[in-house]
């Protein structure tokens, strides 16, 4: 196994070229070049590609595939990150990584390119994720990519970059409350927060279950220290947060209040989604025995089998009967609006009791947080509103 520089490293700024730390002997590298300049303006929630481009100026060959020479995250992952390569090997890693893109041993004197899916998060600011080579050894520049996210307006509370990360920097750790869920009835438990390795031994790194539905609340959820995605899971067996159980986490947690539907495909997936499964073959999604975040890339992250960045066969490995359940999130309220004289009615089905509704005279605002008592028909929320004789008015649905 590689050496995992997670933690306490020294991060430096880079530019579009930056000469190595070492001299011209064993593993060494020149960055030529990145695809995202540090500083880049992007859109909230949107998904974009960084590749960085390196001369091999050392003495060795580089060898392709994940378990090859590889570009590793140092640190933690603040954008999303989602490797385009997937971890052949369980849980042997559990940060993400890129492969040489072209596939190819990179011979001394050679280019090699490395590149990785990332999310900018719902909140404007300044993100970045480091990065460093890794063969035998860590060598070569730490490299970044800093996205300056935008003031978007998004009125969205499931925050997919900050769910992905959350899989990314805590699948092979204790959930930050300091519990890990040993089987159906206890838990083993650590100081809170300390990024304490998970347990192992037979039935926990060996097994699927119980604590994959604790795992999965902290990653689309709002736990206690690290938030996740957003969504209020709630915890039903405290002191440990969110739900243990993976058919209560599917069916009491997400579906049935609307946060999420069944799909019937992979490609119907978004990068913070679940996947629920029945491994005796049964197709009941109200007899789940697992759960696991989709991170995007035919990728997954989960506890007890503390993996990341492993296929969803992966969990089929040892049996053909497994059956999955594909459960996507949906992001934001579609809001309908209809007009009848000078009373416009809006109408929005999903469950998010955070919403309000703000309006603004223009656009880019000012908005204005509206009072109002909201009329219910079914799932199905119903507010009028009394429009403007002249001039325009326009609404939006946002977090308070």
């Amino acid at each position: 196994m590689k050496p995992h520089k997670h933690f306490g490293a020294v991060l430096f700024c880079i530019g579009t070229f930056l000469a190595t730390n070492t001299g011209f002997a064993g593993d060494s590298a020149l960055l030529l070049s990145v695809s995202i300049t540090n500083g880049t303006p992007v859109v909230p929630r949107s998904m974009f590609i960084q590749t960085w481009t390196f001369t091999n100026n050392g003495t060795t060959t580089w060898t392709p595939g994940p378990n090859g020479y590889t570009l590793d995250m140092v640190g933690l992952d603040r954008l999303g990150a989602i490797p385009l390569d997937t971890n052949v090997n369980g849980g042997t890693y559990h940060f993400p990584r890129a492969a040489i893109n072209s596939g190819k041993k990179i011979s001394p004197g050679g280019i090699a390119s490395y590149s990785m899916d990332f999310i900018a998060p719902e909140i404007s600011g300044s993100y970045t994720d480091s990065f460093q080579l890794n063969g035998t050894n860590w060598f070569g520049p730490t490299v970044t990519v800093q996205a300056a996210v935008e003031p978007g307006g998004n009125t969205n509370v499931f925050d997919r970059s900050r769910t992905v990360s959350f899989a990314n920097n805590y699948a092979a750790y204790y959930c930050p409350d300091g519990y890990f869920w040993t089987n159906g009835g206890n838990w083993s438990t650590v100081t809170p927060n300390t990024f304490t390795p998970v347990p192992t031994g037979a039935g926990i790194d060996g097994g699927v279950g119980d604590d994959c539905a604790h795992f999965v609340s902290y990653c689309i959820g709002n736990g206690p220290y690290v938030r996740g995605g957003g969504i209020g899971i709630p915890s039903r067996a405290t002191p440990t947060y969110g739900e243990p159980g993976a058919a209560r986490l599917v069916t009491a947690c997400l579906i049935n209040p609307r946060y999420a539907v069944e799909v019937s495909s992979l490609s119907q997936l978004e990068p913070g989604d679940v996947i629920g499964w029945n491994w005796e073959g049964n197709t009941s999604i109200s007899n789940l025995d697992h759960v696991t975040l989709y991170e995007g890339n035919n990728l997954t992250a989960s506890h007890a089998v503390s993996a990341e960045d492993v296929g969803p066969t992966y969990f089929q490995s040892t049996s053909s009967s497994w059956v999955w359940h594909l459960i996507h999130i949906l992001d934001y309220p579609t809001l309908w609006t209809t007009r009848s004289g000078n009373k416009m009615t809006f109408m929005w089905t999903t469950n998010w009791n955070k919403y309000a509704l703000y309006s603004a005279p223009a656009v880019n605002g000012p908005w204005t947080k509206l009072t109002f008592t909201l009329g219910k028909l079914g799932p199905t929320n119903i507010l009028t509103q009394t429009m403007p004789s002249t001039g325009s008015i326009y609404y939006r649905l946002q977090m308070p």
